[in-house]
């Protein structure tokens, strides 16, 4: 029995379970706070809690909780894992579910078949536990309307053993489910909300990927090694970063980072994103064409040049033969030249010698069908044909590379706040290396958190494993843990989170695997 002393106290306990409910919006967590409040509180041994689903005319039974079975050292228990039953009044939560009536029972082995629900003994027998007394309250939101049902089992007196509950308590305890209620209410909207947020941010991340067929499941792939080496972090007890741990909030914050990093590659066109040649196609056709009018214009030139020795009085078969002789030649030399064209425009290395030949290329003129003097290559064909390493030129690196600022721009625009106020910093700091050689503000080590740090080698290992890219080929994991290896060896990458990555083989967490 409980003096009124001891009901002031529980009306203080009360209010501060409430506090405490209304301060946590995780979900899991709160519910799992919930029992456990609840169970203090009436001095139960064990507890559950199920959430009525309406649409599926079911409860779900989210929580579970037994001191008695956590302690025994002698009997592995089973596991809880949630699972669903039917929302109908042939089970005692069902019952309280549908009825929103509360349940204080002496002894659930001894029911009456006439209250029309009954209690499952197949629990106790698995795990050689007495279910005796049990308390059941509807929880109900600020309509009326039941949104689960609050559990409690067993309760204890002060010698341990098991009593009934207190039927002057059960108002407090409706209290509490009351305000319980309201906080799941609040919770369970405050993740409609998010994951209607994490479902935007990943739709349109993973559209903007793929634009290019190169490039699709990206940022999917850099935020699940992103994730799967902060984990790492956090497991790990020895090193530079043993004393590290990642909350739940800070991971959120990095894993909205990592799907966001590479956002602003909507503002680059997207045809330098999927270059895979110094010309395009329609370049390469242009350029064909004015080659095919060179040798027009060489064949009319020597058709004029037989013609007029045809009226020359000194005309010879000799001549003739010689003019027909240096046509094929040119002929020749032009159709090297263009073949010479469609090679470097494919490769991705040229040499010294196949610079120079292109500017002799780009140098020589022709007449074309009308005598006007034309160049055999345009100042944009050479510019993009004389790149000496990858693809693109200087200008399209440039704008390569402001997909950072894009994404630092674009990301600064979500109002991100609280705990996850970083993450437009972390996302826009991928492509910096500890040594200050990366884009586009070239900060060094100590202005590079560690989750930037963190994002960068997923996004590095990432891209050197991922499928053939324009600009190289893709690589076997082998070739590129070494390529992280060498880059932290020469300052670039942090050397500890490489070893991470490699030691715990986080590399081996490729989704699809």
């Amino acid at each position: 029995m409980y003096h009124s002393q001891d009901i002031r106290k529980r009306l203080e306990a009360l209010n501060k379970i409430g506090v405490a409910l209304s301060s946590e919006t995780n979900l899991g967590r709160l519910l799992g706070l919930i029992v456990k409040e609840a169970r203090n509180f009436t001095n139960a041994d064990a507890g559950s809690l199920y959430l009525v689903d309406h649409d599926k005319n079911c409860l779900n039974f989210e929580v579970a909780q037994n001191d008695t079975l956590k302690k025994r050292a002698d009997l592995k228990s089973e596991t809880f894992k949630p699972y669903s039953l039917p929302l109908t009044k042939n089970s005692i939560a069902g019952y309280v579910a549908i009825t929103a009536e509360n349940l204080n029972i002496a002894d659930v082995y001894n029911l009456s078949p006439e209250v029309g629900f009954e209690f499952n003994r197949d629990f106790d027998i698995r795990n050689k536990y007495r279910t005796k007394s049990m308390l059941l309250v509807a929880m109900k939101d600020t309509e009326g309307k039941i949104i689960g049902v609050l559990q409690l089992i067993n309760s204890t007196n002060s010698q341990g053993k098991v009593v009934s509950f207190d039927t002057k308590i059960e108002s407090l305890v409706s209290s509490l489910a009351s305000q319980a209620a309201v906080a799941i209410k609040n919770a369970q909207l405050l993740k409609e909300i998010k994951d209607v947020f994490e479902a935007l941010i990943r739709y349109s991340v993973s559209a903007i990927d793929a634009r290019s067929p190169f490039t699709a499941g990206h940022s999917r792939q850099v935020a699940k090694y992103t994730m799967d080496l902060a984990q790492a972090i956090n497991d790990t007890h020895e090193g530079l970063y043993a004393n590290i741990s990642f909350s739940p909030a800070q991971l959120e914050e990095l894993n909205y980072a990592a799907w966001l990093h590479d956002i602003g590659k909507i503002g680059v066109r997207e045809w330098v994103l999927d270059k895979r040649t110094h010309l395009s196609d329609a370049e390469m056709d242009a350029l064909i064409s004015r080659f095919e009018n060179i040798k027009a214009s060489a064949i009319t030139e020597t058709q004029e040049k037989k013609l007029k020795s045809f009226h020359s009085k000194e005309e010879s078969a000799t001549e003739i033969r010689e003019l027909d002789k240096e046509l094929k030649a040119r002929i020749k030399q032009i159709d090297e030249k263009l073949a010479f064209i469609k090679k470097i425009n494919t490769s991705n290395l040229l040499t010294d010698s196949s610079i120079k030949h292109l500017e002799e290329i780009y140098q020589k003129k022709y007449l074309d069908l009308e005598g006007k003097k034309g160049n055999y290559l345009t100042d944009f064909e050479y510019e993009n044909l004389s790149v000496r390493k990858g693809n693109l030129t200087k200008n399209e690196i440039e704008e390569i590379q402001s997909h950072v600022t894009h994404t630092e721009n674009i990301v600064n625009n979500i109002p991100f706040s609280g705990h996850l106020k970083m993450v437009p910093v972390f996302a826009a700091g991928h492509h910096e290396m500890l040594d200050g050689s990366g884009y586009t503000k070239h900060v060094k080590a100590d202005h590079i958190p560690i989750q930037t740090r963190i994002i960068t080698v997923a996004d590095i290992y990432e891209a050197l494993i991922a499928k053939d890219r324009p600009y190289k080929k893709s690589m076997d994991p082998i070739n590129s843990l070494a390529i992280l290896k060498e880059e932290a060896k020469n300052g670039k990458l942090d050397t500890e989170l490489v070893r991470i990555f490699i030691e715990k083989k986080v590399y081996e967490t490729r989704e699809g695997n």
